[in-house]
């Protein structure tokens, strides 16, 4: 007992050594020097900037960096970020990506700010030697709750160039202070920064300040970032105008009243619309829509669910990226209660928003969130659908800690004869030691109105509790437990299962490694127990047990191999059905199967990654084969490759079938403002072809031209009694918008 004491109190000093950094603020004061934005940081404002250093995260933690210095000034209207990168072998500088928000292995150089220190809110600036950027956000400090996306849609307006040179790369940043969005607080503007910094061919990422490495997330968390004070800022209020006009032309095909052929539909469109950003204050945002549009969003990868969980397709939005982060709520394992792909998307397909706004930001102590968006009524695959009202509230209040909080949602979704309301109830407690606990309950009302409404409070409601450790070295966990009514329905959420009770368990090993001559591997992980069991809500019958035990190593070129054996256990209450010919009968299953995977490391430029798996599958066999080939022939043509195949064989019941999904992406970049892509997708239990070509001229942030087309191809017309049309869908967009701030 006394070792065990001993241990733990030397894991909690080495915890608190190595964030001591966070007790001390450093002062960042401004500059009368001009910046002439070209990459070389030869101007006089270099010399009078803060200066920090780096220090190495991987794979060798905390030695030190005498080759990355970054430089931070500002002025009245911006924030001015410079980053001296010195190589010693330069001509091995990657650099391949020049598409905004892409990126193919390159190195990198990634500035992120907590501009008011809130220590759970950030922004990421990221910019490749080619001198293309990526940006994003990050919520929650980084802890995920439900699905909730990454944003990189979220693309701010700022400016950053970059050179090559004899010892390495240089970089200068011009990023307005509008976007920022800083407050004035008892008299100082106080923030959070950290940087990072990559040689990629020799496996190299180098920090500031000195992240611990072991904690899940740690470099993009806004609660380990240093503390900064800059001295005599003065906050800009944000206001952009975004007009846009947009013409575009569709076909579809759509089934005749009496279902006896496919009558085609011809329509062309002239519109325009208008987006508004506005900073009220410095923390509180109002975004206003009309005539929304979304015609630059990709078509969906095809994915063929062989499970019984609901398929999640990831937002890509950029009006719902934006602050989404505060809208996440966690109601179990990958499920949330509010989903926006819910508004302006039908059956794949986008539906008309006529207008509507968004709140976000800080009232005092109070996180606010408000949304609502109205729809056109429209006709999808001959249904008709009415117009509808979609609206969201959420509200947030910090609890004990600057990582912990408790929350409210409420979404309501409203057309003719039909209102769906969910309430909810969340916390995220951090209890220490990169412990936390996530909480929430929720339930919902659905009917013709909320008089008609057969509302019982265990039904209609869900629960979900889990405790996790968030670390990435020695033993870390977590645990969960999830309860669903047999009428808790979220109209506006996302659920990967309804109806149960969820016992989770996970339990996981890792070890880092930093030296190469006598070890393999970098890092090496062992998840003995990753287990679900899955109850009806009645805890009468079993539904779904596995246990998923693996081991993932990676070596130190970052090359990745993971071997894996499940067993599991199924009770079909009804039937399932995968194809046209795969239907699973009801009964109860027990079956096993094992699968190893291997990954390129992400600086190569061809990668291979490659995946297989086989075994029993409900009362058959499956074999399971995907490769991702993906290669970088120059900073100007990318090739992404992808097939997933499966043959499913039931023996007894003497039914098999092979399952293809084949996708085919070239992307395309001729310089920094013209780019595009081509995909092509097929779908073997569809037997459609998706494809789709988008192109984009950036002139500059916020002004942009697209052109988009897609389409779908019916491979075998005559598989049904009707033969099916050629393709049910054609639609071509230009789009064009401009923006003033």
């Amino acid at each position: 007992m006394r070792y065990l004491a001993a241990t733990l109190f030397l894991l909690v000093q080495t915890f608190l050594v190595s964030q001591e950094y966070l007790n001390s603020t450093e002062n960042i004061h401004a500059t009368t020097k001009e910046l002439k934005l070209d990459g070389f940081l030869d101007e006089d404002l270099w010399k009078e900037a803060r200066n920090f250093p780096f220090v190495e995260w991987r794979p060798d933690w905390g030695a030190k960096d005498s080759l990355t210095q970054l430089y931070i000034t500002f002025d009245n209207d911006f924030l001015y970020v410079g980053l001296d990168a010195k190589d010693p072998n330069p001509e091995q500088i990657i650099g391949r990506n020049l598409v905004r928000d892409g990126w193919y292995g390159d190195d990198y150089f990634a500035f992120q700010i907590d501009p008011n220190r809130t220590r759970k809110n950030a922004f990421i600036f990221s910019i490749y030697p080619t001198g293309s950027r990526y940006d994003d956000a990050i919520y929650n400090d980084n802890v995920p709750l439900g699905n909730a996306p990454s944003t990189p849609a979220y693309d701010m307006i700022w400016k950053g160039k970059t050179q090559i040179t004899d010892e390495g790369w240089q970089a200068e940043y011009k990023i307005p202070l509008s976007n920022l969005r800083f407050e004035i607080r008892d008299g100082e503007v106080l923030g959070g920064i950290s940087a990072q910094r990559t040689i990629n061919y020799d496996n190299k990422l180098l920090a500031f300040p000195k992240v611990p490495q072991n904690i899940t997330g740690a470099n993009s968390k806004p609660s380990l970032k240093k503390p900064v004070r800059f001295v005599g800022l003065q906050p800009k209020k944000d206001l952009q105008i975004t007009p846009y006009l947009l013409g575009s032309k569709q076909t579809q095909y759509q089934l005749s009243q009496n279902n006896l052929q496919y009558e085609k539909d011809t329509f062309n469109e002239l519109d325009v619309g208008l987006d508004i950003r506005y900073g009220i204050t410095p923390n509180l945002t109002l975004d206003l829509t009309l005539n929304t549009d979304f015609s630059q969003v990709e078509i969906d990868d095809q994915i063929v669910n062989l499970g019984r969980v609901s398929i999640f397709f990831p937002e890509r939005r950029k009006f719902f990226l934006q602050q989404s982060g505060l809208f996440d709520f966690d109601t179990g394992i990958l499920s949330q209660l509010f989903y926006s792909r819910t508004i302006g998307i039908n059956n794949g397909q986008l539906t008309p928003i006529i207008g509507g706004a968004k709140l976000t930001g800080e009232l005092g102590n109070w996180d606010l969130g408000f949304l609502s968006l109205q729809t056109e009524g429209t006709r999808i695959n001959n249904t008709s659908l009415p117009t509808e009202n979609f609206t969201v509230l959420r509200l947030r209040r910090k609890v004990f800690n600057d990582r912990s909080f408790i929350g409210f949602m409420a979404t309501n979704r409203v057309r003719e004869n039909y209102i769906n309301t969910a309430l909810g109830i969340d916390g995220v407690i951090d209890v220490g030691n990169e412990n936390f606990i996530i909480t929430s309950v929720a339930t919902t009302l659905e009917g013709e109105s909320f008089s008609d409404v057969d509302y019982d409070p265990l039904d209609n409601s869900r629960f979900a509790f889990q405790f996790a450790r968030r670390k990435r070295d020695g033993w870390f966990y977590r645990t969960a437990y999830e309860f669903s009514g047999e009428d808790f329905r979220p109209g506006m959420g996302f659920l990967l299962r309804e109806k149960h009770h969820n016992f989770y368990l996970g339990l996981n090993h890792g070890k880092f490694k930093t030296n190469q001559k006598q070890n393999t591997f970098q890092y090496r992980r062992w998840m003995p127990i990753n287990s679900d069991l899955y109850f009806t809500p009645n805890f009468s019958d079993v539904l779904t047990w596995y246990n998923r035990s693996h081991w993932t190593g990676r070596f130190f070129n970052n090359d990745e191999i993971t071997v894996f054996g499940q067993v599991q256990y199924e009770y079909l209450q009804e039937p399932l059905q995968f194809s046209n010919n795969i239907i699973i009968p009801q009964g109860n299953y027990f079956y096993t199967y094992y699968g190893a995977s291997y990954s390129s490391g992400f600086q190569r430029a061809f990668k291979f990654p490659i995946s297989t798996e086989y075994g029993s599958f409900f009362d058959g066999e499956n074999l399971q084969f995907r490769i991702s080939p993906e290669w970088s022939i120059n900073e100007h043509f990318t090739l992404e490759r992808s097939w997933r195949l499966n043959y499913l064989n039931f023996r007894i019941r003497n039914v098999d079938e092979w399952i293809n999904v084949p996708q085919l992406r070239i992307n395309w970049a001729y310089d920094l403002h013209l780019s595009g892509s081509v995909t092509a997708q097929y779908n073997s239990i569809q037997d459609q072809i998706f494809t789709s070509a988008r192109l984009r001229y950036n002139f500059r942030d916020g002004h942009n031209l697209y052109v988009v087309y897609n389409q779908d191809y019916n491979i075998d017309s005559t598989q049904m009694d009707l033969p099916l049309p050629r393709f049910n869908n054609r639609l071509f967009t230009l789009k064009y918008l401009y923006t003033f701030f």
